[in-house]
């Protein structure tokens, strides 16, 4: 017999067991919390909630509820610069299993770092077959964030050389980035501004890529 068969047999035995007593099974809505490290989470199984304190790895709903009633856990509200999700056990009948068992996890909101380039044009060799080489810069988010490779050719306004760019890797709410050119072209000299400072509730979308001929 599986575990799952087991475990609502011996929920209905208590059910009954329960009700020869004249009373119905209670049942507590509760279950598991992962990665919250902020204030502001409130969970919610209907009119029923619960403001959850950061740290805390389990939680149990103030109402417990009877045998055979519906419960649907919910997040009402989320942490600070968190996103947090039931993704499992949100919702059933009581007395199904052996006791309700929700899953909650919270991950810490996460925000893009972009700019804008100027001055990055191709190199003049194109021919009458063959289009100008590209001229590409890479630029680095410190030891973990990653690298993107700004190239002449995504300009938007090939007069100006200017375009836009977006590091792949989003960096988490409250953590630093620290952006600089790790590689550029021989004859370019280019300097990066903006590229220092902490993720506060918003994208970082103010550095800017400057490139001159040398």
């Amino acid at each position: 017999m599986k575990f799952s068969t087991l475990s609502a047999v011996a929920a209905l035995m208590l059910a009954a067991a329960l009700s020869a007593c004249g009373g119905k099974a209670q049942f507590a809505v509760q279950g598991t919390i992962s990665g919250l490290s902020n204030p502001g989470l409130v969970l919610a199984n209907g009119s029923d909630t619960l403001t959850v304190q950061p740290g805390a790895t389990s939680f149990t709903m103030p109402r417990q509820i009877p045998y055979g009633t519906e419960y649907n856990i919910t997040v009402q509200h989320d942490p600070d610069h968190q996103t947090c999700n039931v993704m499992a056990g949100a919702s059933g009948s009581a007395g199904h299993t052996i006791s309700i068992a929700a899953q909650v996890l919270c991950q810490q909101k996460t925000y893009n770092v972009s700019g804008q380039f100027v001055g990055l044009f191709a190199n003049n060799d194109a021919t009458a077959t063959t289009a100008a080489t590209p001229r590409i810069v890479v630029l680095t988010n410190g030891s973990t964030g990653g690298t993107v490779s700004v190239s002449s050719a995504s300009a938007l306004d090939f007069t100006l050389g200017k375009g836009n760019f977006q590091f792949a890797n989003p960096v988490p709410d409250g953590i630093a980035y620290g952006v600089t050119i790790l590689s550029q072209p021989a004859d370019l000299n280019c300097s990066l501004t903006g590229g220092t400072g902490v993720i506060n509730g918003a994208d970082a979308s103010n550095l800017l890529l400057s490139c001159k001929p040398k």
